[in-house]
């Protein structure tokens, strides 16, 4: 009994080994490209060939046992069909898919991720080449003679297909033409196309994997977005901030993977922009915020949904949510944007706005007459819609040049004053990084990144009797007139009074030369220039 115990005891443990082993997730090589050969007369895809190497973590899972996560245009590619009730491969011939390693790979199985197994279009039966990278992309075959086929694939959306080679190959470059789709079983209706999920190739557990680049684009948090129509959009606003990582994937060039947004329909075929006002979105970011560009991709380029013509208007913070325009006149419009549902279009302000609040108003689609595709058009246009938008992030080559003009000015110590004096601390104006927006800032601003005194109000980096010549010309001391750094507001709190000559006083910099080549410690002419406000100061007292 004592043996049997044990050897049950070996047995589960060996099986409970066992199983761990299997549930450790496989890794996967990258794939640096993905180009599809078309045949004459058959056009492209419907979907991006790019869905079909997303790879581990979005594609499919990346732990066990890697079901594929995406679908439809974000998760699948799929060609062109050739009309109703006929199979692709018979009429056209089949497409060949090139894939690119990067470099020279070990390789020993590939992956297969099918299509939408509610049709036939999904890959079947297909076959493989291979090239090193010294025969180069178009060497199938030369020093690779092995050249596969597999057969009877499943016709599954979700699991790995996983197909072992009969021996190892070196190859950096794979060639994969599909051979049958699912028109030959009959089972689902379709085959008027060829589609595949995800593909990918096993690496060995000891292949190490690069962590991705850093983005070459950073995107500002939205903290809500909302719509004119939200109370009856077929697909949800929210679907539109989905952000990186999700709502496109967060690598260059960032291309759609997340879902869409659109109306309800007016009928069909219609205009929905005939019938109904345009749908209005409305972005909240949060707090003030500096743009120079937002970011928009397109709805399902299969239809004339998605919108080709829109304008913005912004708010601050301290307009509020419905303050449109009220202190920024900025209202930019954007046309002719292209009907792609993969691709970040990037669309550049004329001037930086420093905003909270973006509305975008959609003023067209891609609708034409009749709207139903029975002249040739494209059909749709009943509805508007959108997949993901973003605003990105100013680089920020430059700490303090918040108009990117690539120098620190006085447009940029202007704009740090306006926030200081709204106090709502964007986190773009804390220069000193110490959580507030207040006349720290602009002290860090004038001191350490643009090197000079505080009162340099001419900003020629020293603080002299020609700035305070020029702040009294101005004739706005002490009178609560709206003043800037140029017209003696050293401060931040919008007016020029006696505040200012303690800061300037507090800062040593009087008649110092440049800050660079003298000591940061006050001098005797500090006492000289607080003497030279005092007598202002009773001066206009008298006055």
């Amino acid at each position: 009994m004592r043996c049997f115990w044990w050897s049950a005891m070996m047995l589960s443990l060996g099986i409970a080994l066992t199983t761990t082993q299997v549930a450790q997730a496989a890794k996967f090589y990258p794939i640096d490209g993905v180009t599809v050969d078309y045949p004459p007369d058959a056009g492209g895809a419907l979907w991006p060939e790019s869905n079909m190497i997303q790879g581990p973590g979005l594609g499919y899972d990346a732990n066990e046992p890697h079901d594929k996560t995406l679908s439809g245009a974000n998760g699948n590619w799929v060609t062109d069909a050739c009309g109703a009730g006929c199979s692709y491969l018979e009429t056209f011939g089949a497409p060949t898919i090139y894939l690119d390693l990067g470099t020279d790979r070990e390789l020993n199985e590939i992956s297969i991720w099918g299509y939408e197994a509610s049709n036939a279009n999904g890959l079947r039966d297909f076959s493989l080449r291979f090239a090193t990278d010294a025969d180069g992309p178009s060497g199938y075959g030369t020093t690779v003679s092995y050249a596969p086929d597999f057969t009877e694939l499943l016709n599954d959306t979700i699991i790995r297909q996983s197909m072992p080679f009969t021996q190892a190959v070196t190859a950096r470059y794979v060639e994969l033409t599909p051979l049958e789709n699912f028109w030959i079983d009959a089972e689902v209706p379709g085959g008027d196309r060829v589609g595949i999920g995800e593909i990918a190739f096993e690496a060995p557990d000891d292949f190490v994997i690069d962590p991705p680049p850093e983005p070459s684009v950073k995107f500002y948090p939205i903290a809500e977005v909302t719509s004119s129509t939200q109370d009856t959009d077929f697909y949800p606003v929210e679907q539109l901030i989905e952000g990186p990582g999700v709502g496109f994937l967060n690598q260059d060039p960032f291309p759609q993977t997340g879902a869409l947004w659109v109306t309800e329909a007016c009928g069909f075929p219609c205009d929905y922009l005939d019938g109904y006002d345009p749908p209005e979105v409305y972005f909240d970011l949060g707090e003030d915020v500096l743009l120079s560009e937002i970011d928009i991709w397109g709805y399902a380029s299969s239809n004339a949904n998605g919108v080709t013509e829109f304008s913005l208007s912004f708010a601050t913070d301290a307009d509020g949510p419905d303050g449109y325009g009220s202190t920024i006149a900025y209202n930019p419009t954007f046309s002719d944007l292209p009907n792609n549902s993969t691709d970040r279009m990037p669309f550049p302000f004329d001037e930086n706005v420093t905003a909270r609040y973006v509305r975008l108003t959609a003023l067209d689609n891609f609708f034409e007459e009749p709207g139903d595709g029975s002249n040739g058009e494209t059909p749709g246009g009943d509805r508007v819609g959108l997949g993901e938008v973003a605003f990105p992030m100013l680089s920020a080559s430059l700490p303090g040049d918040f108009d990117q003009s690539g120098t620190l000015d006085v447009a940029d110590i202007d704009a740090l004053s306006a926030a200081v004096l709204a106090g709502n601390n964007p986190t773009a104006y804390d220069v000193n990084t110490d959580g507030s927006v207040d006349d720290k800032d602009l002290k860090y601003w004038i001191e350490d990144l643009f090197d000079s005194w505080v009162g340099d109000s001419n900003l020629d980096k020293e603080f002299n009797s020609s700035d305070l010549v020029a702040i009294f010309q101005e004739g706005k001391f002490e009178t609560g007139a709206a003043a800037t750094w140029a017209q003696g507001d050293w401060t931040g709190d919008g007016v020029f009074d006696s505040s200012d000559f303690v800061a300037a006083f507090q800062g040593g910099g009087f008649e110092q030369g440049v800050r660079a080549a003298v000591s940061a410690v006050p001098e005797p002419s500090s006492i000289i220039l607080l003497g030279i406000g005092t007598l202002l100061i009773a001066r206009r007292r008298r006055a």
